[in-house]
């Protein structure tokens, strides 16, 4: 196939053009070619090269020229094909009275010579297509037309088709395309969603790739795709946050785009509730496609997943399985689809099987299609060939099965013997949280280093979901006399009737802090690994380490950068702890406050410490939501559209980074050169006040 870059391609096509006029000729017409137009189709032929290898025929009349189309296998920039078009214009006598003959390497001309027929010839090496057009009055109409392909130096023909008629009804076979990607948008930072989004070096091949090639590929070239795993609530909030929802609802309007309701954790029935929730929220289309990777749906009318046919549709019970694309495949290239896809489209259309088609995509990050460069061209080739039939979702609802008992090629995956504690939780937002921590951490990873640094992490659901039992029983509690997240350890909590709070004395931290306003629980502070685990380098990831393995984690509130993990020893009372390091050095003392809590450090040296504002993730996650922060000389506000604000006041000074940090830039590509603000690598919704201080000073976080 054709291998040399665009740019140069389109040099040597201008070359090739001052060469021979006529078989560069404009368009005399922007009307795409349908399948009204098809009048043949030709099998695959194994023993033509691919630019002898014929694959379509079409006739049509437009304005006062007869048109008529060539597809050939593959085209390289300068020809080393020559083919006739055989015309029979008189019935009754000599079969071929009028040949039109096309060279490699020279002009076309037609015999008899004096036939005063004159074709102009338009070659398109990018959708592989010959198009002669001549006066549509110097051909008697109807004609019968054959094409014959040749090899220079070989004395008989290639590939040649069966003749027909030029007003004969389009042949009935098509070959069936679907489209599926998953893994479409897995980004828990601005950073993370950028780079999958329209990334720089990110494809597999080092190119630039992203989902916006497929976005805008599908919009440009009108072939639906299916986007698995897109309606995720982080994926959908991200995408929120990077502007793509109107994009995506034009798309879904259009009937381009397949969102299936996605089962991405397990048990299968909450996280799919989730899903169609942050659906609705962002104002997507419900689904009667279901994507559920470990397990089959009774509860839908067609779910993706694994089978081990991908050819063909399978049914268990009620519901149609749609196979995914066989992974690691070379699919999309700069010439347009691969030979093996061309050739799988055509071998569809003719093996007479009604059930058989052809399924492409896969593991976006991991695919070309997320190149530009290859998108594009694929997208155009598959667009202009009608007898391509890409597949919408009303067609996948109604394709024909091909048998009747499917079965995943997986096993189902395995519960997790922590669930009992959230399912039986009352539910409201504190406890969704703790479902879409348990989610994050419990999702599927061929990264067995990850998968194990995340079971590190796993225990922090435990106090979420204690504050979302207080959150519906409000009372007063002080005490350091509970495992709250299952390590081993005891955590202490101060509550009153509206303010909770959860400490560590590994490090005399805050891990969480939460607020009751009128029955309505609001998260306040949270740790990092609430929503992601990862961020550092794999090289610096130490599963031994419990909740010190990953060193991107910000644990809590005031976990300070040295003597991050220091034991302190903690004294109790109403409202109020008070921690002391060991040798007494420091001492922290958390007292809440009618409106918040106020942090009182004694110490004998100077402090970096950091609070992570985890304002109303679920907000975020379920609905549009944007975040506004204004920093002053000494305090920090962050609020929430329409929602509460807080504020971190100090004695000592203060600075401040957030995930919104970047989003002036985030309407352009990635750029690898441009030094991006801190907050652009923090996890979705994360604000960050680092405090300085020395000797005595002291932290006010208030609910305004």
């Amino acid at each position: 196939m054709k291998r040399t870059s665009r740019p140069y391609l389109l040099l040597l096509l201008s070359i090739f053009c001052l060469l021979s006029v006529e078989s560069c000729a404009p368009q005399s017409s922007q009307r795409e070619w349908t399948i009204a137009d098809l009048r043949v189709l030709d099998p695959v032929d194994d023993t033509s090269s691919p630019s002898t290898d014929i694959l379509a025929v079409y006739t049509r009349i437009i304005g006062f020229d007869l048109e008529i189309r060539v597809d050939l296998l593959d085209l390289p920039l300068i020809p080393d094909y020559h083919l006739q078009i055989l015309l029979d214009t008189l019935p009754g006598g000599y079969p071929w009275d009028l040949v039109i003959d096309l060279p490699a390497n020279s002009s076309p001309s037609v015999t008899p010579a004096n036939s005063n027929i004159i074709p102009r010839v338009i070659r398109n090496p990018w959708l592989d297509t010959v198009t002669v057009r001549i006066n549509r009055r110097a051909i008697p109409l109807p004609f019968t037309i054959k094409v014959v392909s040749f090899v220079t130096g070989e004395p008989g023909p290639i590939d040649e088709t069966t003749p027909v008629r030029s007003d004969a009804l389009p042949p009935i076979q098509r070959a069936p395309l679907a489209l599926v990607f998953w893994d479409v948008f897995p980004g828990a930072t601005p950073a993370q969603a950028l780079r999958l989004l329209d990334g720089a070096h990110t494809g597999p091949r080092g190119e630039r790739h992203g989902l916006k090639s497929i976005l805008d590929a599908v919009g440009q070239y009108g072939i639906p795709v299916a986007l698995l795993d897109l309606k995720t609530p982080a994926s959908l909030a991200a995408l929120n946050y990077f502007g793509i929802l109107p994009q995506l609802q034009n798309l879904c309007n259009r009937n381009l785009l397949i969102l299936p309701d996605v089962a991405y954790g397990d048990p299968a029935a909450t996280s799919l509730g989730f899903s169609r929730r942050a659906a609705a929220g962002f104002g997507l289309p419900a689904s009667q496609f279901v994507y559920s990777p470990a397990s089959l749906r009774a509860d839908y009318l067609a779910q993706f997943i694994s089978l081990d046919n991908v050819t063909q549709l399978a049914v268990s019970g009620r519901t149609r399985l749609i196979p995914l694309p066989a992974p690691d495949d070379i699919q999309a290239t700069q010439d347009g689809p691969s030979l093996d896809v061309r050739r799988a489209l055509v071998n569809a259309a003719f093996s007479g099987d009604s059930t058989r088609l052809v399924v492409v995509g896969g593991d976006l990050p991991h695919s070309t299609w997320g190149n530009k460069d290859m998108a594009d061209p694929t997208f155009a080739w598959l667009a202009a060939h009608p007898w391509i039939h890409p597949l919408t979702g009303e067609d996948l609802l109604t394709f024909p099965e091909a048998s009747k008992n499917g079965q995943p090629s997986h096993p189902p995956a395995k519960s997790s013997s922590t669930l009992v504690d959230l399912k039986g939780t009352p539910k409201n937002p504190l406890s969704d949280s703790a479902w879409q921590t348990y989610f994050m951490l419990t999702s599927p990873t061929s990264d067995e280093k990850l998968q194990a640094i995340r079971l590190n992490y796993l225990g922090q659901v435990g106090e979420l979901l204690t504050a979302a039992r207080w959150a519906e029983h409000p009372s007063v509690i002080a005490d350091c006399d509970k495992d709250l997240n299952g390590d081993g350890k005891l955590e202490c909590e101060i509550s009153t009737l509206k303010f909770f709070a959860i400490m560590d004395p590994a490090g005399a931290s805050m891990t969480n802090l939460f607020y009751l306003d009128g029955g309505s629980p609001h998260q306040l502070v949270g740790p990092s690994s609430q929503f992601t685990i990862g961020l550092s380098d794999p090289s610096e990831w130490h599963p031994e380490l419990g909740q010190a393995a990953d060193p991107s984690v910000i644990s809590g509130a005031f976990s300070d950068d040295n003597q991050t993990w220091l034991v302190y020893s903690a004294q109790v009372s109403i409202g109020s702890i008070e921690f002391t390091s060991p040798d007494g050095s420091r001492i922290k003392t958390f007292t809440l406050l009618e409106n918040g809590i106020d942090i009182i450090y004694r110490t004998s040296g100077p402090v970096s410490t950091r609070i992570p504002l985890a304002l109303d993730p679920q907000t975020f996650y379920f609905e549009p939501a944007g975040y506004t922060g204004t920093l002053a000389s000494e305090s920090w506000t962050w609020s929430q559209t329409n929602g509460i604000q807080v504020e971190v006041v100090s004695t000592s000074s203060i600075s401040v980074h957030s995930f919104t940090d970047s989003l002036p830039y985030l309407s352009l590509p990635e750029n690898p050169d441009l030094d991006y603000p801190a907050g652009h690598y923090l996890p979705f919704p994360l604000s960050i006040v680092a405090v300085q201080g020395t000797g005595n000073f002291s932290v006010q976080i208030i609910v305004k």
